[in-house]
């Protein structure tokens, strides 16, 4: 047996160490990350070893990642509008990263000098993950090809073949749902029939295996969904492999507006099936699918502000360990808040100048018109040590009247903290600012959503919806003066 070492293994991983290491020195990246981590995931689905391939795959997960923190680092250095939204990016990435190689042991090193992304406050910390990521060593990419004198090859017609159990690798490259590729979250009308291409490479094939087969597997009802198997026959030819083939996939039944997007794997194996024959799984291979019926999104009445809020939805519901409830909760209050903030630009509601307890005294009126809050709304209730202005079910809801013009909801950062201790105190994930801009406006107004957003405080494990009302705004008539 020879062993031959990949070359092409070889330089992303040695591009990928020199870009960490400037990283790790406050400096911006001399090669593109993404880049390098579609060049490593070539490599794992190329390497003979599964272990290896797994270690590549994960690594180039983690270069996706590191991009994130090397973009919000810059983009807070230089005051950038929204920075946080690449740290958002980034432990969304890692988490969806965990979900897949929490129990792998050829990642066991990569978890560990990752490990500060959980509590990654401060740009500083990006550095000490890049310089820790450096000290990884990952395998050298081997493909083994047996090489044998000629005289062997009588006496290997005398004796039956038996394959040896070497580990095989079956990596997922591609999904596309009507041609075009997966999303992280895939919108797919419910009740209509899709094309579903997918597309693997097969590192070996196993000589008694007639046909590989790929089946999703879903903690869905059956009922809800019918997802196709992929049946794949022995190919000619040498390996690796990449194949392609298409089927039809569609959702029988549309989700519910809050309910979390339904997921599907799809699984691997070798046909006849033999226990002994190990088989590795690598890439991407899980779908998230939103099949939310889209005319049931008018929510607020305002287009704009209903897709931010769809797009908010999808934050708040894929948080682990928070009740279905508390984000319904927030959703409903949403809902209701955008409604005034829409009409505060269309009618121009919010004249003049506004104090706190005015502004407290119309939204408390506002929100107990809504049948689904009503009664359930509370003024004045005590949590740390303090008053809260409104509260929904013990959700904060906190109020705030200023006089300075907003055109970004970075620049409420001063009144997350109080906001997040009254969430704290009773014991809810989701908070709610709602900030009403009585400033003198001089120019016309900002997009109403364009200021609805979220950010997080205690380490990410808190949220705050955002929301800046527009009031005290300039006739049009007088802009063009």
């Amino acid at each position: 047996m020879k062993n031959s070492p990949s070359s092409d293994s070889l330089q992303p991983r040695l591009q990928a160490v020199e870009a960490l290491a400037t990283i790790a020195h406050g400096q911006w990246p001399p090669h593109d990350l993404k880049a390098l981590a579609v060049a490593v995931d070539v490599v794992s689905t190329a390497v003979s070893s599964a272990a290896a391939a797994t270690a590549y795959n994960a690594f180039g997960g983690i270069l996706r990642i590191v991009d994130m923190l090397a973009h919000w680092r810059r983009a807070v250095l230089e005051a950038e509008p929204d920075a946080d939204r690449y740290l958002r990016s980034a432990r969304e990435r890692y988490r969806l990263w965990l979900n897949d190689y929490d129990q792998s042991k050829p990642v066991a090193q990569l978890r560990e000098a990752v490990a500060g992304l959980a509590a990654l406050e401060s740009t500083e910390q990006v550095a000490d993950i890049a310089r820790a990521l450096t000290a990884v060593p990952l395998p050298i990419g081997i493909f083994a090809q047996p090489v044998k004198p000629d005289w062997t090859a009588e006496a290997d017609q005398t004796r039956p073949k038996e394959e040896p159990l070497v580990d095989l690798t079956v990596a997922f490259l591609k999904f596309q749902f009507d041609g075009l590729p997966a999303a992280e979250v895939h919108q797919l009308a419910a009740r209509e029939v899709h094309d579903l291409e997918i597309e693997v490479r097969v590192s070996r094939w196993p000589q008694d295996k007639r046909e590989l087969r790929l089946t999703p597997i879903s903690v869905e009802p059956k009922s809800t969904y019918d997802f196709p198997c992929f049946q794949f026959q022995r190919p000619d030819g040498d390996a690796p492999f990449t194949m392609r083939q298409s089927g039809r996939a569609a959702l029988l039944l549309p989700q519910g507006m809050l309910a979390r997007p339904f997921e599907f794997k799809y699984t691997a194996e070798f046909i006849p099936e033999r226990g002994d024959q190990p088989v590795a799984v690598v890439g991407h291979r899980t779908l998230i699918v939103d099949g939310a019926d889209a005319s049931k999104l008018q929510v607020c009445g305002y287009p704009g502000l209903d897709h931010a809020l769809y797009t908010l939805r999808d934050t708040l519901r894929r948080r682990p360990g928070v009740p279905q409830s508390e984000t319904a909760d927030a959703l409903l209050v949403l809902a209701a808040l955008c409604s005034l903030a829409g009409r505060a630009v269309q009618d121009a509601e919010f004249k003049g100048r506004w104090d706190e307890a005015t502004f407290q005294r119309y939204v408390r009126a506002e929100l107990r018109r809504y049948p689904l809050i009503g009664a359930d709304l509370d003024e004045h209730a005590h949590a740390a040590g303090g008053i809260t202005d409104l509260s929904l079910r013990g959700m904060p809801i906190e109020l705030k009247a200023i006089d300075t013009l907003i055109s970004s909801v970075d620049q409420c950062a001063s009144f997350l903290a109080q906001t997040a201790s009254y969430a704290v105190a009773k014991s809810k994930r989701t908070a709610i600012l709602c900030v009403l801009d009585s400033s003198e406006k001089k120019t016309a107004a900002v997009p109403p959503e364009a200021l609805l957003d979220i950010r997080t405080q205690a380490q990410g494990a808190l949220s705050i919806c955002v929301l800046v009302i527009q009031g005290n705004l300039a006739r049009p008539s007088v802009l063009s003066r």
